[in-house]
């Protein structure tokens, strides 16, 4: 019996036999860091006890002599042979779960009359009256020995079942270990020199923490008279965070004001927390993939490109240099980087929240890979406030259960509070949090470098105005649209006006935000109209800054953008109404509603302070805990039948219905948007004709030319690329993605601002 070929000669060949132990071993190390290493034992051992029939062995040999092969269904044995085998019923399901979805996926339970013949229930039953099934595994019981009933892990024993997610999160740990296993050791017969490659050992957590203490020892020589306020803040932040490192496992929450350095003062946490108590990575995750992408760069600077997985979307490796040497060192992290962006086996990960959580949700085995890494890790969540409302239900009940079960340390850290803590209102909150700043309200008391004033209803060309009479200033508004409008009437009076939004695809942001740290650096002028993608955590810094009037977190992270390094006494952040506003999401507008209700309910905006922790504190009370009810808005959004979806329920024991859960547990509600390769600079237009010439042969596949162009990608509705399309400046290619075909002068693309567009005409309902 044999588990994979290669070339024509059988003794060449991978004896099964050797898979499922090899594979076996490898899942049960994996599974021991959350104390199931017997289950991932078992898992291994019985995942391709399909391959034990003829069909399939059939299928290899004519595989490796060239011809058609019909394909054989071997995860289903596996699956029914757990069921039939472990006396617990949660043993039996998170095994046979795994097992028949470790190519696949995971599938919904469904029942035996549900239409998807793809669900659990139906494959069961196949399996049952399979007398192939059965054959197969008894031939594997002939050929292994098989292991003892594996119990399940006494945290999963002790718990008594309390949490929502309890079987549901075990089994994608198991899906985890075991897709895991069985790649590795699939790679390390097919290409044994790949695999050793990636079986390099990278620093330890304990030389990386020196490498941080040293860097952080030279910033803190560094300091000005001009930012003395800012960087005793920082240095108390630190101390701050080095003393709570010494606290068990946990949940930890972060509140600091912006400019505080949490990025650095958070990882000396992570990395002294994990040293200390034996934890083996550090997450580290953020809302947008710019401040990413920035985080990420740090980093690198500090602990070396070796030891810093940077994962999210848009992440472009750095451009190879001339000399041979160091193209040759560039590849070997660029191919450590492609191993370990699979399933994370890196010290350090830098990546978004939606990389992160939607994973924890997610159904497909490429997402699914990497869970396993998150148990004994530090994960840091920076800017929880920005976690959508109705994500939250299931999104605390993994914390909860990744703290509880897992032994992972999870720190939240906001500007503002920790919004997502338990309180009578908020009863699906975070319980047991222990703050690492022993007085946040003083810290931002101490911190607070502007002054916030209303300037009322401004039309636009009194904002531009505004604009012109500062050197360097920024204003931030709620629409795409109303920043190209804006941007093209501030244009008319300063020509190097600057502009970003997310209609510039990731590279082009990038760079925008390049050049304005340079014109800052300088005495130039930098004027920037901007949407609210330059929020949370872009390190930039103006002396002014306009923000239209949005969620009151929102304007503290525009706050945030203002004197962010304490060099003048005072910012200035300057808050107003559009005096013809243009549509914006539906979230957006709830969020103004509620600002304005505090603001009424304090006596007007000339007797509010914004930035105050119990304004804040007020605000999070009526948008966020108040907002439960009948109908709960934490748990998914709403359905087709106008009821909400009850991701949590989903999840639960006598439910599991994982790829419905997947489809609706989504950060960025993409379901109406198409991603568009544009031509910015060079690069992204070498893409899109070399694209543009592989998909007019249908021969070659353009994967690998989608994933280098992400960076020079935007998601627009349906019905734009559809016009587009028609028009003849798109086309699509077999995978789905349109490119941008055509730019001269007329261009569709402009360096200025991005995708040029007819918005009015061309939004098909959408606000973009």
């Amino acid at each position: 019996m044999y588990a994979h070929t290669k070339g024509p000669n059988p003794e060449d060949w991978e004896d099964l036999k050797d898979h499922l132990n090899a594979v076996a071993e490898r899942a049960s190390e994996f599974a021991r860091s959350f104390d199931a290493a017997d289950l991932g034992r078992v898992a291994g051992l019985w995942h391709d006890l399909g391959k034990h029939s003829p069909a399939f062995q059939e299928r290899l040999l004519r595989m490796a002599r060239g011809l058609q092969a019909p394909r054989v269904d071997h995860s289903t044995a596996g699956a029914w042979h757990a069921i039939q085998r472990m006396q617990n019923e949660d043993q039996a399901l998170a095994l046979a779960f795994a097992i028949a979805g470790h190519h696949a996926g995971l599938a919904d339970f469904g029942t035996p009359q549900s239409s998807d013949g793809s669900c659990l229930a139906i494959r069961l039953g196949r399996a049952k009256a399979s007398h192939a099934i059965r054959d197969a595994i008894e031939r594997a019981e002939a050929d292994i020995t098989e292991p003892p009933t594996p119990p399940l892990p006494s945290w999963y024993v002790e718990s008594g079942g309390d949490s929502p997610l309890r079987l549901s999160l075990l089994t994608r740990m198991l899906l985890s270990c075991l897709v895991d296993a069985d790649r590795i050791e699939s790679e390390r017969f097919s290409d044994p020199d790949a695999a050793k490659e990636r079986e390099q050992p990278y620093s330890s957590l304990i030389d990386l923490r020196a490498r941080l203490d040293e860097h952080l020892a030279t910033l803190s020589k560094q300091r000005t008279p001009a930012s003395e306020v800012v960087s005793r803040v920082r240095s108390q932040l630190l101390e701050s965070c080095r003393t709570a490192s010494l606290c068990p496992p946990g949940i930890f929450s972060l509140t600091a004001p912006t400019g505080a350095g949490k990025t650095l003062s958070s990882m000396a946490f992570a990395l002294n927390h994990a040293s200390r108590h034996g934890l083996t990575r550090v997450i580290y995750a953020l809302p947008f993939t710019s401040v990413t992408e920035q985080v990420a760069r740090e980093f690198r600077q500090v602990f070396g490109p070796s030891c810093v997985l940077e994962h999210h979307s848009a992440f472009q490796p750095p451009a190879s240099q001339a000399d041979a040497a160091l193209q040759d060192s560039e590849a070997r992290i660029e191919r450590w980087r492609q191993n370990a962006s699979e399933n994370w086996d890196a010290p350090i990960i830098v990546t978004t929240n939606v990389r992160l959580l939607e994973s924890l949700f997610a159904c497909g085995t490429s997402d699914c890979r990497r869970l396993h890494r998150l148990a004994r890790s530090v994960i840091v969540l920076d800017e929880a406030q920005a976690l959508p409302v109705d994500l939250l239900r299931p999104t605390l009940a993994a914390f909860k259960e990744l703290t509880v079960s897992y032994g992972t340390s999870i720190v939240v850290c906001t500007a503002t509070m920790p919004a997502v803590r338990h309180r009578p209102e908020f009863p699906i909150g975070l319980r047991d949090v222990h703050e690492i700043v022993p007085d946040p309200a003083a810290m931002a008391r101490s911190m607070r470098r502007v002054r916030v004033r209303f300037a009322g209803i401004l039309p636009d060309e009194d904002i531009a105005q505004a604009l012109m009479r500062s050197k360097r200033a920024i204003v931030i508004v709620n629409s795409r649209r109303h920043a190209r409008r804006l941007f093209d009437r501030v244009r008319e009076q300063c020509p190097d006006a600057l502009h970003l939004s997310a209609l510039m695809c990731p590279a082009h942001r990038a760079d925008r935000v390049k050049e304005i740290h340079a014109r800052l650096a300088s005495s130039d002028e930098c004027r920037v109209v901007s949407t609210q993608v330059v929020e949370a955590g872009v390190d930039i810094d103006f002396p002014i800054v306009y923000r239209a009037l949005a969620g009151l977190d929102s304007i503290v992270q525009a706050a945030g953008r203002c004197n962010r390094h304490g060099a003048l006494a005072k910012g200035e952040v300057c808050v107003f109404e559009p005096a013809d506003p243009p549509r914006i999401p539906t979230s957006i507008e709830q969020a103004i509603g509620v600002t304005r209700q505090i603001i009424a309910a304090r006596g007007g905006a000339d007797h509010v302070d914004l930035l105050d922790l119990e304004t804040i504190e007020h605000y999070f009370r009526q948008y966020v805990w108040e907002r439960g009810g009948p109908d709960p808005m934490w748990d998914g959004p709403v359905g087709s039948d106008g009821r909400r979806v009850g991701i949590t329920n989903l999840l639960k024991k006598d439910s599991l219905q994982f790829r419905e859960a997947a489809a609706h547990f989504k950060l960025i509600d993409d379901g109406y948007s198409t991603p568009l390769v544009v031509p910015y600079d060079d690069r992204g237009s070498s893409l899109r004709e070399r694209i543009y010439r592989v998909q007019l042969n249908t021969t070659q596949s353009v994967a690998s030319l989608l994933r280098q162009a992400q960076p020079f990608t935007i998601n627009v509705p349906h019905k734009v690329v559809d016009d587009l399309v028609q028009e003849g400046h798109a086309l699509r290619t077999e995978l789905g993605p349109a490119v941008l075909t055509t730019f001269a002068e007329s261009s569709l693309y402009s360096p200025d601002v991005g995708l040029m567009l007819d918005e009015d005409a061309r939004s098909g309902g959408h606000v973009i």
